[in-house]
């Protein structure tokens, strides 16, 4: 396990959903467009295969996952569908107002949820969460709020390395690998609860 602090550990153990921005922690941060033929301008969005894993394995150790962005794209739903994602906010020029939502709505405090940031949009939410995470390419600002922040880039596994962190951490990660192992594990089924324009 990777020299995590003891209050990560503790937090860890606490959280019941995880949330995450993409441009530049579920991706690499670049953002690639095409024209179709009918002049319709479509964003490419490219994901990294171990982070869904990772965030598949928290929802199977019943971990709730969910996203929190400023843009929009139907890709996000696609993707968050994929993923068996529980909450899909985008459209959010505010992130922190997701947090009032999701107590207001749904009875989920900030202390119970997790957060993976990487840039000043991301220090709201940060800094309102029991578990503050950040990847290796995050903003300083961010970085200084994270209990953890992985060694690796956004858009190269470095959302599965913090989902591995935490289930190790809760003493979860043994069991994903023997369900691997064994054939038992299974991806998560749910259908994301979009929300726009917070």
């Amino acid at each position: 396990m990777t020299n995590v602090s003891p209050l990560f550990i503790q937090k860890a153990k606490q959280i019941k959903l995880l949330l995450t921005d993409v441009d530049g922690v579920m991706t690499n941060g670049t953002l690639s467009f095409f024209t179709d033929a009918q002049g319709q301008t479509h964003e490419i969005k490219h994901f990294d295969s171990l982070d869904g894993m990772g965030l598949m394995y928290l929802a199977w150790c019943g971990i709730d996952t969910g996203i929190i962005s400023r843009g929009a794209s139907n890709t996000l739903e696609f993707w968050a569908g994929v993923l068996g994602m529980k909450y899909l906010f985008y459209n959010t020029s505010v992130k922190h107002h997701a947090l009032d939502y999701l107590q207001k709505e749904y009875n989920i405090s900030p202390e119970e949820t997790a957060f993976i940031g990487d840039d000043l949009i991301d220090l709201g939410v940060l800094e309102r969460v029991g578990l503050p995470l950040a990847v290796a390419n995050s903003v300083p600002e961010a970085k200084a709020l994270a209990l953890y922040t992985s060694p690796l880039e956004g858009g190269r596994s470095a959302v599965r390395d913090i989902a591995e962190q935490i289930l190790r951490a809760r003493g979860q990660w043994d069991a994903v690998v023997a369900a691997n192992r064994d054939g038992s594990f299974t991806s998560p089924r749910n259908t994301p609860r979009i929300v726009k324009g917070l």
